[in-house]
C-alpha cells in the first residue's frame, strides 16, 4: 500500500506526485533504519504494515481497520506483533529519539514533559483506574501516561513515554499480584507508585545520556511543584522554565522565603513589560511579564521567578469578579539569560498540546485496544515512529518560524 498522508498535514493541492512518491521512499528508509530492532523478517513486515496503517486515512486506527488497510484478513498478525513477537520497545524508542533530534535539531530546541489520558471502559488494561485526566478535566476511568517531547522552530515530536500506574496498581496482596501479572505490570511498578515527576525525570535522564542538546526543560505545575525533580535538574545543571503554584515557597538571595504570590504583590506596575510569548491562531499571545531574582544555585546558575499576567480581565475570583489571571514560572538558567529568553521559553510549552493533538488525530495515539503493559509500550512507540515521520515531512514542507517577543 502506498503512503497516504493524513488530512491536515499539508494541503494536498500543494503536493506533486513526485513529492508523494519521494515521501513513500523516505518512509521505507525510516523503517529500514530500525530493522535491527527486529530479528525476524515477519516482524519487519508487520512494523511496516502497522506504521502505514497508522499513517493511512482509515476512519479509526484500531487493529481491525489498520489490519484491513494492510490487506490482512484479521488483526491477529499485528496483535501478535505487539504482544508476543521478540523485540525491544525501548530500543525502538532510542531510534525514534535519534531520528527526531536529527530531523528537528535547532538552537532553540526544548524538552517538554506533559501527560495525557485515554478514556477506557474496562478495568483490566494496564494502568487503568479512576483518575484525573486533562482530556476532560475531571476524574475518569482512564489510562494516563507521561511523555517527553522534543520541540524547536523546525517542528516537534514525542521522543519518550512512560505509563503511569497509580495507587490502584500498587500493593502486595495475592489478588493484587495476580492482577498485575495478568496485565504484565513490572514488579517495581506493581509494588510502589512511581510519581509523574519521577517518570519525567527518568526520561530527561535518558535524553541527557543520549546527548540530546536543548535549551530548556519545560513543564506545568505538577512537575514544577516537585522539589525533588527541581533538585535533580539543578544538580545536573539542566536549565528549566516550569510553572509553579502561587503558594510555592521560594528563597530570595538574602535567605528569606516567601510564596510566589507574595513576591508578585511587591512588584511595581512600572516593572511589568508587555511581550508576546508565542504566536497563536489569532496572532501574538501578548501578556504582561515581570521577573524577581531568587537565590542562586551552588553551581552559580540563576533562579528567577517569572510572573505572567493577562492583559485583560479573564478569570473570576471567589467574589465572582473578573480579574486578570496571573501565572508563575520558576526559571533555572545561565547568568546572561534575559527576560525575552525566559518569556520565549515559557511560551514554547504550548507545543506539547499541538504534539498530542497531532498524535491523536493523525496516528491514532489514543485509539489503541491493547491491554498489557508490554503491548502499550510497543503500540505507543510505533505511534511515536509514525509521528516522527510526519514531523520530519512537515519540517521540510513548512518554512521555519522563530518565536518573537
Amino acid at each position: 500500500m502506498g503512503l497516504m498522508l493524513p488530512p491536515g498535514l499539508v494541503r494536498r493541492d500543494e503536493l506533486t506526485a513526485d513529492e508523494v512518491r519521494s515521501w513513500d521512499a523516505d518512509l521505507e528508509a525510516l523503517c529500514a533504519s530500525v530493522d535491527d530492532v527486529f530479528r525476524r523478517p515477519a516482524s519487519r513486515e508487520n512494523l511496516r504494515a502497522l506504521v502505514r496503517g497508522l499513517l493511512s486515512d482509515v476512519p479509526r486506527k484500531n487493529m481491525w481497520q489498520v489490519a484491513e488497510a494492510a490487506g490482512h484478513a484479521s488483526p491477529d498478525r499485528l496483535q501478535d506483533f505487539l504482544a508476543r513477537a521478540s523485540w525491544d520497545a525501548d530500543e525502538l524508542r532510542d531510534h525514534v529519539r535519534e531520528f527526531v533530534v536529527d530531523s528537528l535539531r535547532a538552537e532553540d530546541a526544548v524538552l517538554i514533559a506533559d501527560e495525557t489520558g485515554d478514556i477506557k471502559k474496562g478495568t483490566k488494561s494496564a494502568g487503568v483506574a479512576r483518575q484525573y485526566t486533562g482530556v476532560t478535566g475531571q476524574v475518569e476511568n482512564a489510562q494516563v501516561s507521561v511523555h517527553l517531547s522534543y520541540g524547536s522552530s523546525r517542528g516537534r515530536a514525542i521522543i519518550d513515554r512512560e505509563l503511569y500506574a497509580g495507587r490502584h496498581w500498587a500493593g502486595r496482596g495475592e489478588e493484587h499480584r495476580r492482577r498485575c501479572e495478568e496485565a504484565g505490570v513490572p514488579e517495581e511498578r506493581a509494588r510502589t507508585v512511581v510519581t509523574k515527576p519521577e517518570l519525567a525525570r527518568r526520561m530527561v535522564e535518558r535524553a541527557l545520556a543520549a546527548g540530546v542538546a536543548f535549551t530548556y526543560f519545560l513543564a506545568d505545575e505538577l512537575y514544577g511543584g516537585s522539589r525533588s525533580l527541581r533538585a535533580w535538574l539543578e544538580e545536573h545543571q539542566v536549565h528549566y522554565v516550569m510553572a509553579i503554584p502561587k503558594n510555592e515557597v521560594l528563597t530570595l538571595a538574602d535567605g528569606r522565603t516567601q510564596e510566589a504570590r507574595q513576591l508578585w504583590a511587591r512588584v511595581p506596575e512600572t516593572l511589568m513589560e508587555r511581550r508576546s510569548c508565542a504566536d497563536g491562531a489569532k496572532g501574538p499571545r501578548a501578556y504582561d511579564f515581570a521577573v524577581v531574582d531568587l537565590a542562586d544555585t551552588a553551581a552559580g546558575l540563576k533562579r528567577t521567578l517569572l510572573i505572567r499576567r493577562s492583559p485583560v480581565p479573564n478569570k473570576k475570583n471567589k467574589a465572582g469578579e473578573l480579574v486578570r489571571e496571573v501565572a508563575y514560572f520558576l526559571c533555572h538558567h545561565a547568568p546572561g539569560a534575559t527576560l525575552a529568553d525566559l518569556v520565549i521559553a515559557a511560551g514554547q510549552r504550548w507545543m506539547v498540546e499541538e504534539t498530542f493533538q497531532a498524535a491523536k488525530n493523525e496516528v491514532g495515539f489514543d485509539q489503541h485496544e491493547v491491554r498489557k503493559w508490554c503491548s502499550w509500550y510497543r503500540q505507543t512507540t510505533v505511534c511515536m515512529l509514525a509521528l516522527a515521520f510526519l514531523s520530519d515531512v512537515r519540517s521540510r514542507r513548512i518554512p521555519t518560524h522563530r518565536a518573537t517577543t
